[in-house]
């Protein structure tokens, strides 16, 4: 392990080096299938995709400790595939692609946050305040109930979680969150974690959706033209006062 970081090191060096005397190569890019968010024991493969005649790609695996993987090309492929299997707590973390182009090695990819889910066993639940039906527009509380041990809560909005970039990560279990315009649903899971292991999540809840519906957003903007018709008539019958005021004071 120790040999293992001290090559590292002395390779990123070495890049340093050659990337101030000529400049890096173009960057990589690199994504996940099904998604970045996958469960226990499933399998995912990570895509890097590369400039024209590369012969070689890592795709390299920071926490715990860094971990390559090596792969060729065939003939003139500029996408490389790493398929990895039975997803443990081991292969979750981050991972990005670098490439040798037959004189220098590239900078490294954009980052790559593989979450491992199911870890633990106990299954949070997500509810709604006041409820999941008929709610307006205004912003609703969404409240994720987790195992007491998990101290990071994470909101995802679709039926399945596929990035964890698209999911929002805090320390306490209340989303204030707008539900947007209506006619539209929209579904939602919570996951627990801890802070000390990010990528790995709880199994996630059962689905949550919200709907917006047409008549409580038509009784919202009633609500809000009654108010202002009232601020109005206000204004109004504090205008008639003052007038009347000022005629008495004026008049003999």
């Amino acid at each position: 392990m120790v040999l293992g970081a001290a090559l590292f090191g002395l390779v990123f060096l070495m890049v340093q080096k050659i990337w101030a005397q000529h400049g890096p190569p173009p960057q990589s890019s690199i994504w996940a299938v099904p998604g970045a968010v996958v469960s226990k024991g499933s399998a995912v493969t990570i895509f890097c995709r590369v400039p024209p005649g590369v012969t070689t790609v890592c795709l390299a695996r920071l926490p715990p400790r860094t971990v390559w993987y090596d792969g060729t090309t065939q003939g003139a492929q500029e996408v490389f595939e790493f398929s990895l299997q039975n997803i443990t707590q081991s292969k979750a973390g981050v991972y990005f692609c670098a490439y040798f182009n037959g004189s220098q090695w590239s900078r490294n990819s954009k980052n790559l946050e593989l979450v491992m889910t199911g870890v633990y066993n106990e299954k949070p639940f997500l509810t709604a305040d006041p409820g999941p039906q008929g709610i307006s527009e205004r912003n609703v509380t969404l409240l994720c109930h987790t195992h007491p041990s998990l101290d990071i809560f994470i909101l995802c909005r679709g039926g399945n979680a596929s990035f964890p970039q698209g999911c929002s990560r805090q320390d306490h279990g209340t989303f204030l969150i707008s539900p947007g315009s209506p006619g539209h649903r929209r579904t939602y899971r919570c996951f627990g974690s801890h802070k000390h292991s990010s990528y790995l999540w709880s199994l996630p809840s059962d689905p949550l959706e919200l709907s917006i519906t047409e008549s409580s957003t038509l009784d919202c903007r009633l609500e809000n033209h009654i108010r202002l018709i009232l601020a109005i008539v206000i204004l109004l019958c504090l205008g008639s006062l003052l007038l009347d005021a000022c005629n008495s004071r004026g008049s003999p």
